[in-house]
């Protein structure tokens, strides 16, 4: 999450008190927790006198200074005025009698010397002319002096001395502050996703607790799901769906909710409830809102994987994340025939094989073998098995045959590629819109999807820029 400056969180508190906007609603709009809102409007009441007492007693302590030497300043500027003029015109009248003097004795010697020789009448006058020009000069030098002194001690304007006092801040209305677009992002199996909406899809059928090694690799994919809620952004937001069998989904909520505190703990508390036994995974995963409490209705005909898609695409996420089991291996007993619906089946799943045909049957030799053959054939490398008679078993259960009875092929009889195109119809947003979807698929070992399936949830995580992972390592 960005910070918050200090003068931004000042502006969201002012904005709730000058403008009566309630707590929750400020706290919504700029998506900050309540909490965190209350201790600044805490904090606020209780330290912000100290703002205004601090700043008013050094402005009054300035001003009160400035008012106090005002008649001081004024009486020392005007003695230090008529001092200084008297001792200039002193200074003055001092210079002109130094100048005079030597004038004086000049001219006196000047008649003694020459009374004897009786200088001429023009001589005389040269002698005056030349004392007089040379006094009004020394006149003109004294009166231009003083008219300097006198001119750069005019009085000066006392008033231009004082300070100003400081005019206060007018009052104006806050600008609403837009907090900044705070990008969130998605943790999920020790890689970051870009996205702020996410919806988590979780297979909890029966199906995901069978096999070797399943109940391990369900608590691991549930201890990825918890990592990931866990760590999401307050700004993000989140739902949790669960879904199994063909047409069966439970929600945390009717729509995204907010990634708080609260909500998320509602989730941590759902995903530790669910397992490690068949029974308590099927009395918790009804927890929270079944299909028939939310929004989104799938049209018939979309089933699987895609029925659980299509009420998560319904909440607008960003990304979705779909955890998967061996969801073709559903139990027909816990399906509705109503599930079939929208699929082209004529009378359900038993469509291609009669009741009579689906009687005891013994299987020989051969059977196995041909078992054997096809079950070697659909693996992608080769394998090494200590156990033939286990890999006989596995073969003859993936085929719809266990314990030497032959049993109905739910699995195979499923047109998968039927129902992603009805997926594909019910769409009620474009594909451009698609959120990017992620699909992490567990299977037990030696067990694939059908190859219909696996093509068609290829293709779509691919095209919604997500990605496709087979039996993921979860730490």
């Amino acid at each position: 999450m960005t910070k918050l400056s200090g003068d931004q969180k000042l502006r969201i508190v002012l904005e709730s008190i000058i403008r009566g906007i309630p707590k929750e609603e400020q706290c919504k709009k700029y998506q900050i927790g309540e909490e965190e809102f209350q201790s600044w409007h805490d904090k606020l009441i209780r330290d912000g006198g100290k703002i205004y007492d601090s700043n008013s007693s050094r402005k009054a302590t300035k001003l009160s200074k400035h008012r106090k030497a005002g008649p001081v300043t004024k009486i020392f500027f005007s003695l230090s005025i008529a001092l200084n003029l008297v001792l200039l015109f002193f200074w003055g009248l001092e210079q002109i009698e130094a100048r005079k003097k030597p004038e004086q004795s000049v001219l006196s010697s000047i008649l003694t010397n020459n009374t004897a020789s009786k200088p001429s009448l023009s001589r005389i006058e040269e002698i005056e002319k030349s004392l007089i020009s040379e006094t009004e000069i020394t006149s003109g030098r004294v009166n231009e002096v003083l008219n300097e002194l006198t001119t750069e001690t005019k009085p000066l304007n006392l008033e231009s001395l004082i300070t100003d006092p400081l005019s206060l801040p007018e009052s104006s209305l806050l600008e609403p502050v837009v907090p900044p677009d705070l990008s969130s992002e998605v943790t999920f199996y020790n890689q970051v996703y870009q996205g702020r909406h996410v919806v988590y899809l979780l297979d909890v059928g029966l199906y995901v607790l069978e096999g070797e090694g399943a109940v391990q690799r369900f608590e691991k994919a549930k201890d990825v799901l918890l990592t990931s809620i866990k760590g999401l952004s307050p700004n993000s937001y989140f739902n949790l769906v669960l879904f199994w069998n063909l047409r069966e989904v439970s929600a945390l909520g009717k729509t995204i909710l907010r990634a708080s505190k609260e909500n998320k703990k509602y989730a941590l508390d759902w995903i530790t409830g669910l397992g490690p036994s068949p029974k308590a995974l099927k009395e918790n995963r009804f927890q929270f809102y079944p299909k028939e409490l939310l929004y989104a209705k799938p049209l018939p005909g979309i089933v699987g994987p895609w029925y659980g898609l299509a009420t998560a695409v319904s909440f607008d996420p960003d990304l979705v994340f779909v955890l998967c089991g061996n969801l073709p291996t559903f139990s027909p007993e816990e399906v509705p025939r109503a599930h079939y619906q929208g699929l082209g089946l004529e009378g359900g799943i038993y469509m291609s094989v009669s009741d009579s045909q689906l009687a005891s049957v013994s299987i020989g030799p051969l059977m196995r073998q041909t078992a054997l053959k096809w079950f070697d054939s659909m693996q992608t490398s080769e394998s090494f098995y200590e156990n033939s008679t286990e890999v006989e078993e596995i073969a003859l259960k993936r085929l719809g045959f266990s314990d030497g009875r032959s049993k109905k092929l739910q699995d195979s009889s499923i047109p998968w590629e039927k129902a992603f195109e009805n997926f594909l119809v019910g769409l009620e947003v474009g594909f451009d819109q698609i959120p990017k979807t992620h699909f992490f698929l567990s299977l037990p070992p030696y067990i694939n999807w059908p190859s219909s399936l696996t093509n068609t949830v290829r293709e779509f995580s691919e095209s919604s820029n997500g990605s496709f992972l087979l039996n993921p390592e979860f730490p």
